[in-house]
């Protein structure tokens, strides 16, 4: 199984490292963005059911949809027709000069040369869609310098009303005015943030660590690595709502907006399973899938560490909170396994180790089957030096017989000690070069059996 798993693993890490950036890891043009404004719709004057109106991506666009067969008209910013919506869909004006400064969010888009613009002149309507539903950059609504605001600057940590804005409508013949507002709000402190990840990854990886894979813990990390990619897919999720997509749209969005973050959620839920069941391919699964959520969902999420308003429809605090489970346990789960495949490779080393000096040492069979063979010799030699010793006696007698005695001498000594002076030395010596040698097996019969 964990061969299947390291080749699965492999390919989604190829296809990810490949086709995504850290500027498109939640989506093509990488917005919606966190910011420190706030934009609402207070109200809509005339009240009318014909018409929806919403803020989107943060307050990037406004959003307008229209629920009657009727025209409805947007005006640009010298009150001139803009956009309209009819019952073949939208429309924008060629000549409006809104048409190319709402083409981008920063209102930079350059007008062309022979676009015509005259906001006096009668529209040329040019169909951009079929739909009932027009978006647009209203730069009425959202603060578009990179710089903040004066009053901001002089107090950057207390909330402030920093714009009120109107926009014209005509709603089947009807003009209406839209109001909102846009407010400042206190960015959080990022370095809390990040010390609540790192503090959260500690306290798991703590747990591998006293623990090792006890069924316990196992199933603390494997929970906790599955936890973290929920927190993802919810942020890929939050993200596609905030763009304005209802209904089915939701799921396609993800797919098609929010690939990443989807495709290292559901390695990272296929990881836990793997490592709760306690196979071993798990330790490889939770460091691999850990990682790749932490780098490619969870990095990205950085902003709302730094940001009031996320980029998500539910509150800052609420978003930060994900984010730190998502990297936090991300990261711990990585951590872990880690440390799980350094422990595994550590024991193998030593079980191998240790197999190898077991051949090389002998058994304790040998030496003692080398004692008999030392301890033959001498006993070879001992015999030979007495069968030296009965052929002098014997040839002692036979010389006695010449002489007509019986070998012995009046007072009855052996007849090889009564021979001569030098065959008894001999004798002596001979019997203590037996004994030595006897007494030097038995040592080294003792030695080997000690070693």
């Amino acid at each position: 199984m964990q061969r299947p798993l390291v080749t699965l693993l492999s390919v989604v890490a190829a296809l990810l490292l490949g086709t995504a950036t850290p500027a498109q890891a939640h989506g093509a043009d990488a917005k919606p963005e966190a910011t420190d404004y706030r934009t609402a719709i207070t109200s809509v004057t005339p009240s009318t059911d014909e018409v929806t109106l919403s803020v989107i991506e943060n307050g990037v666009r406004l959003e307008l949809r229209s629920n009657t067969d009727r025209d409805v008209e947007i005006r640009g910013y010298s009150g001139e027709p803009y956009l309209k919506i009819t019952s073949d869909g939208v429309w924008t004006n060629t000549r409006s000069p809104a048409t190319w400064i709402n083409a981008t969010a920063d209102g930079k888009s350059p007008v062309p040369p022979n676009a015509r613009v005259d906001t006096a002149a009668a529209p040329e309507w040019q169909k951009l869609s079929s739909d009932r539903v027009v978006r647009w950059h209203d730069h009425r609504s959202h603060w578009m310098s990179t710089s903040p605001p004066p009053a901001v600057s002089a107090d950057p940590t207390s909330a402030r009303r920093v714009a009120s804005w109107t926009a014209a409508l005509v709603v089947a013949g009807v003009p209406t005015t839209v109001r909102g507002t846009l407010d400042y709000e206190p960015p959080p402190t990022p370095t809390l943030w990040w010390a609540a990840v790192v503090l959260v990854a500690a306290a798991l990886f703590a747990c591998t660590y006293f623990f090792g894979r006890r069924p316990a813990a196992r199933h603390l990390v494997a929970g906790a690595l599955g936890v973290a990619a929920l927190a993802e897919l919810a942020d890929a999720i939050g993200r596609t709502l905030v763009e304005g997509v209802t209904g089915f749209g939701v799921v396609t969005g993800v797919l098609t907006g929010q690939g990443v973050g989807l495709l290292v959620s559901v390695a990272a839920l296929a990881a836990a399973v793997v490592a709760s069941r306690g196979t071993d391919a798990g330790p490889f699964a939770l460091a691999f899938a850990g990682a790749c959520l932490a780098l490619l969902g969870g990095l990205p999420d950085y902003e709302t560490f730094a940001h009031a308003v996320p980029p998500v429809p539910w509150p800052g605090l609420a978003a930060r909170l994900l984010t730190t489970a998502l990297l936090g346990f991300s990261l711990g789960a990585a951590l872990s396994g880690w440390w799980w495949l350094l422990q595994a490779r550590r024991s193998a080393t030593a079980a191998a180790s240790a197999a190898t000096a077991s051949a090389a040492t002998p058994s304790a069979a040998t030496p003692s089957a080398a004692t008999p063979n030392a301890a033959g010799a001498a006993s070879t030699a001992g015999t030979a030096d007495a069968a030296s010793t009965a052929d002098a006696a014997d040839a002692a007698d036979a010389a006695g017989a010449a002489d007509g005695t019986d070998g012995t001498d009046g007072a009855g000594a052996s007849p090889v000690a009564g021979a001569s002076p030098v065959a008894e030395a001999e004798t002596v010596a001979e019997a203590e070069t037996v004994a030595e040698a006897e007494t030097a097996a038995e040592a080294e019969t003792a030695a080997e059996a000690s070693r």
